[in-house]
Parts: C-alpha cells; structure tokens; sequence
C-alpha cells in the first residue's frame, strides 16, 4: 500500500543517476512514497522508474556548487514535501534549515567517514589544515544531526565516532548491488579481461594496476585491462595514452566523464578478474567497498588489498585473492594464478555470487530503508 507522504530527495555532490541515490534508494522508495529527485544533470526534468528527477546545473569546480544550494534552497522553500532526505555534507546547513523553519521530516544519508576523507582533499592545502577543517566539520555535523530525525550510514562502522543520542536514532543501509539474474557470460573475448570500476585515481590503486598490466603484458599474457570509471587525473591519462603498447591493452572507459551504471552493468557482462587494488589505508581499510559485491554478483573473482575486514570477507566467502598493494610481485602472482587455473578461478566467481544471493544484496537493505521511514 502507498504511502501518502511525499520525499523530496537532494544532491548537490552526486549526478541524478547515482547507483545508491537512484537506483537504488529512489528507485525503492517510489514503490511506497511519492518521490522527487534532486541532482546534478544535463536535464530539467524526466520521470524514470516511478521518480521523478529534477535537474540541478551540473559542475566541473568545488566553488560551481554554490550555485546549486542556491536553487535547492528556493525549491524546498516552495516544496510541499513531507520528508525531505538529503546526501551530502555540505548540505546539512539547508537540512537544519529544513528542521527549524519548515519543521519537517528529515534524513541525513552518511556515504563516507567524512573525517577521514577530509584529511585526503588535496585541494586544502597542508596537513595541518586538512586536520582543522576535519576536526571543525566534525563538530559541526554532529551538532546539526542532533536535530535531524534519522540518520543512515552506509557503513556500520561510520557510527562509531558519533555520539550514542545520534546512534540511537540512525540505522545502516549497506550499498549491497541489485541482485541481477545469473551472469551471463560472453565468451567471444580472445583475450582475459581484467576489470576495475569506480572513480580511478592514484588513491584507488590506479598505477598498482597499471604496473601489474604491464609486467603480465612482459610476460607474454593475452590480457586486457578495462579501467571503467571517472578518470579526470591528466597524468594517469598521458602515462597510458603516450605509451603504444598500454594504450593499445588498456581501455579507459570514463575519461573525463562519469559513467553510468548501465554501461558499467555491460562491462561486468564478460570480465574474468575484478581488482580492487587500493593503497590509502587510512580511508578505505574499514570498509567493504560496494564493487567487492558487484564483482561477486556478476561471478568475478576477486584480487583486492590485503587489509583486515577485506581479508575476512574473501576467507568467509572464498572469493578471491587477498594481497600487498603496493607490492606489484605479489599482484600479478594472483592475477597469474587466476589465469593458470581457470576452474579455481570459475569457483570463486560461483562462491562470490552465492554470497550475495544469501547475504550481500539491496533486496533485504531496501526493505529495511522502507520500514524505518515508515516509523518515522
């Protein structure tokens, strides 16, 4: 049965087309709730899977988003929403904003540890900056989130810097994938196909990947490396495009540009090996990175960083293979052994699928999402 209250749904960060923010929050709340999207787009307007998406102006530099606050504000001003649910931290200003004047309904959505991420921002420009601003942030936020009436964070373990009084009103809706049916696997490749997907950069293993593909190149493997993401590092670019042989076996699909998760869904289509090569500890050793499970639902055995909850994850479910990023011997010896022995390999894809069929999908995040705005 419907709900008859109404969701007004904002991003100034994310394009409309997020795999968590549409496709799969959006998208299951239409089921139960009038819902609008608000998000950058190269639209103004267009309905998909029962939501309807506004169009905010899309932007290249930090400072270009001020002007799509500016037009969030005017639209929950004239919005008649009950629930208004928003996803990024620079927008916890307008959700107070919401809560005081307005005296809705609202959820703050916590996709990153943000302390964390702060301290990476390159664009701040010493560490001891980096540190202040993230220590300011963090007080403020948890300051703010007192007023909000829930909180959802994409991670269990983003809870543990925040105090009990937020906790007890927050719950954990995991970026598990869209159970798919089973794989259907193209077996026209002459070639094995090695897969990365996300936003590729130097932090997320980028040159480790680059290094492996070489050295197996070096040694004579038929092996193509498809890099699918949002790749905007012009030095990663010209270190591939300048070099034949890597611009000839190595596919970018996302220069300069975000792609959709449609395209990537197609690329999953007949990849035999998934990496997740990352080497920013800091950051990413806690959680469970969402194309663990991508890779793990389209049968992809995995070769990713040897950090500890990684570690558990590929034990518990027999996955792949765990190793030093920053160890190029090491690598290429997993991604060698996986080629050498594709029954093994073949099994890990078939372990990985099984877990997320059991365990590791939205089906059972999106019922929770739905039942806790429910009781709100």
């Amino acid at each position: 049965m419907l709900d008859k209250r109404s969701i007004f749904i904002a991003t100034s960060v994310h394009t409309w087309n997020d795999p968590r923010i549409f496709y799969k929050e959006a998208v299951s709340l239409a089921k139960k709730y009038d819902v609008e999207l608000h998000a950058p787009a190269n639209f103004d307007f267009k309905e998909g899977n029962g939501v309807k998406i506004f169009g905010l102006p899309k932007w290249d530099k930090v400072s270009d988003r001020k002007k799509i606050r500016k037009e969030l504000l005017k639209r929950i001003n004239r919005s008649t929403a009950d629930i208004f649910h928003f996803h990024d931290p620079e927008l916890i200003f307008l959700g107070f904003y919401i809560k005081i004047i307005k005296r809705k309904i609202v959820i703050y959505d916590i996709h990153e540890d943000y302390y964390t991420q702060i301290l990476l921002k390159k664009w701040i420009p010493t560490k001891f900056i980096r540190t202040i601003a993230a220590i300011i942030f963090s007080f403020i936020e948890k300051l703010i989130c007192n007023s909000f009436d829930l909180i959802i964070f994409a991670e269990n373990y983003y809870k543990n810097s925040y105090p009990q009084k937020i906790i007890d009103k927050s719950t954990d809706i995991l970026n598990y994938p869209i159970l798919n049916e089973t794989k259907s696997i193209a077996m026209n490749n002459d070639y094995v196909k090695v897969i990365y997907t996300g936003f590729v950069s130097v932090e997320r293993g980028a040159i480790n990947m680059i290094k492996c593909h070489r050295v197996l190149i070096e040694k004579g493997y038929n092996v193509r490396l498809y890099l699918v993401g949002h790749l905007k590092d012009e030095n990663i670019i010209s270190l591939i495009e300048d070099d034949a042989e890597l611009n000839e076996t190595i596919k970018i699909i996302g220069k300069r540009e975000y792609v959709d998760k449609s395209e990537i869904d197609i690329q999953y289509s007949d990849a035999d090996i998934g990496l997740a090569l990352i080497s920013s500890k800091a950051h990413y050793e806690k959680k469970l990175l969402t194309k663990f499970f991508e890779y793990m639902q389209n049968e992809i055995p995995i070769v990713i960083s040897n950090y500890d909850k990684w570690e558990k994850l590929v034990r518990d479910t027999g996955c792949g293979i765990c190793v030093d990023p920053d160890n190029p011997i090491e690598i290429v010896n997993a991604v060698e052994y996986l080629i050498n022995h594709p029954t093994i390999a073949k099994q890990m894809g078939k372990n990985g699928r099984k877990a997320v069929e059991e365990k590791y999908n939205w089906d059972i995040q999106a019922e929770k999402l739905i039942t806790v705005i429910k009781s709100i």
